[in-house]
């Protein structure tokens, strides 16, 4: 379907062309629905057609499976060689480059590990809670309390479990004392992409950028909109083109701002208004639902989470 780079970039509009074919470091934030997947996607496609032979692997990083699976399927559907495309979210790409490859160098992991999920980790600090005699209302984030989360760590080594906040922290300390492992894995990396980089936190953002140090020749592109920055209240950070210029080390990162342009309107598509719509009658329902209830902010901000979780 796609089979040259001049037919990736017909089907674009001409800041999107600009986004999907330089070759320089980008930070391209948007409106909803004016097509930040749909660049970001055609990006990688570029980048493929662009040196076919390559076996460096381009590499995105998106918030949820769903996102990586859009993007996959996507790809698929243009018919883009995705041999050298790696696509899923932060976790995944610590365990696949970072903690499978190099257990063995840390002291946490070299004995065996099994990675928890979120469900087992809540459950964790009910029992923890619990058992240290507190009583904690439905919507109360047992997390919060200091006593909480120093038993929890602890029961975590003790039985040689990890969580995803330890997935983070352990690739962050393995590239900190080995720094063969961000050389090796910047090595054979072309270039990443960051989806959504409004919702990236700063450990996150620190474990991308040691591994870009390590090979500056990789192509960096931040995709987002700072005013969907729906995870601020777990460290989401929308850094602006300075700050990711000093974070990463470099002075050329590139700024498109597609909210200033006037075809961003003509590029909302159908499913932007349908996510919007949906989003806002859920606030709406949940409002309804807490002043009805008298329910405090925080029960609003924990019934929103966890259905959004859910979902």
């Amino acid at each position: 379907m796609f089979d040259s780079m001049g037919s990736i970039l017909e089907a674009l509009s001409p800041e999107q062309q600009i986004a999907c074919s330089t070759q320089n470091n980008i930070l391209l934030t948007a409106c909803p629905g004016s097509g930040k997947t749909r660049t970001l996607t055609h990006r990688l496609a570029y980048q493929v057609l662009r040196d076919p032979a390559s076996k460096k692997i381009k590499i995105a990083i998106t918030y949820t499976n769903r996102a990586a699976e859009e993007i996959t399927n996507r790809l698929e559907g243009m018919n883009i060689d995705q041999s050298s495309i790696w696509a899923g979210t932060i976790h995944q790409f610590c365990m696949h480059f970072i903690i499978r490859p190099y257990a063995m160098y840390s002291k946490r992991l070299c004995k065996g590990y099994r990675i928890i999920d979120d469900y087992s980790k809540k459950a964790y600090g009910r029992e923890i809670a619990e058992r240290l005699g507190m009583h904690l209302n439905y919507y109360d984030d047992p997390f919060q309390y200091e006593n909480v989360r120093t038993e929890y760590k602890r029961v975590l080594k003790e039985k040689k479990e990890i969580d995803f906040d330890a997935i983070l922290l352990i690739s962050e300390e393995l590239l900190a004392s080995c720094a063969f492992i961000g050389s090796n894995i910047a090595s054979v990396i072309s270039s990443i992409l960051v989806d959504e980089f409004q919702d990236t936190n700063e450990l996150q953002y620190s474990i991308l950028s040691t591994i870009y140090k390590a090979n500056k020749s990789i192509i960096l592109m931040f995709v987002g909109d700072v005013n969907q920055a729906i995870y601020s209240s777990l460290g989401g950070v929308a850094k602006e083109k300075k700050e990711l210029e000093a974070l990463y080390g470099t002075s050329d990162i590139q700024s498109y701002d597609v909210l200033s342009s006037v075809n961003c309107c003509r590029h909302i598509d159908a499913d932007g208004i349908i996510c919007l719509s949906v989003a806002i009658q859920k606030v709406f329902a949940l409002l309804n639902i807490c002043v009805s209830k008298e329910s405090s902010l925080s029960e609003l901000k924990a019934s929103f989470l966890m259905k959004s979780a859910q979902e």
